[in-house]
């Protein structure tokens, strides 16, 4: 006598396509916060090197060039930083980040045209001087949705979570972030 037959019972591809499915969704949090992480790092790696062209400049460019007329806004400081040698025009995409334009332009007769503008540059750039401290912040970024970068005048620079925390160093000269006194591209002013 022969027993009866049962279909067989295995994964149908319906069933894998929902694992899989499921298994996706799981996963797309952890993959979208390693992949921020990565851009933020990115981010600050690009800070550390825009902070060694300064610190280069700072050398070899004896006194305070705010203070001598020869730099008033972004644009002055980083056709000074290329000028001096410290940056390749090429090196000028370390300025931007997610939702600005990287520089394309040249340096001619010893100015960047078409001119390095706010729409190129995604940190707030502070001219630190010689009597502020070591942590006095050099340079933050300007958009916090995944965190801040900050670099200070002593070179080491971070990845930090909240605006709070990033206000938490000193500015340039004393100031405050609101008052930016040296901050060469603030951004629009509070209302």
């Amino acid at each position: 006598m022969a027993l009866p037959t049962r279909p067989a019972q295995g994964f149908t591809r319906t069933k894998l396509l929902v694992v899989i499915v499921v298994i996706a969704v799981l996963a797309v949090p952890y993959v979208t916060g390693i992949l921020a992480r990565n851009q933020m790092q990115a981010r600050m790696n690009d800070a550390r090197q825009i902070y060694l062209a300064a610190f280069s400049l700072a050398n070899d460019t004896p006194g305070d060039l705010k203070a001598a007329g020869r730099i008033a806004n972004l644009s002055d400081y980083v056709t000074l930083l290329v000028r001096g040698g410290c940056l390749n025009v090429g090196d000028l995409k370390a300025f931007s980040g997610p939702g600005y334009k990287p520089y394309k332009g040249t340096l001619s007769n010893g100015a960047l045209v078409p001119p390095f503008t706010e729409e190129n540059c995604a940190y707030k750039v502070y001219l630190a001087k010689k009597d502020d401290t070591a942590n006095t912040v050099f340079l933050e970024s300007k958009n916090g949705d995944k965190g801040f970068i900050i670099c200070r005048k002593g070179g080491d620079a971070g990845i930090y979570k909240t605006a709070a925390s990033a206000h938490t160093f000193p500015h340039p000269g004393g100031g405050t972030v609101e008052s930016a006194e040296n901050c060469l591209n603030p951004g629009p002013a509070a209302p």
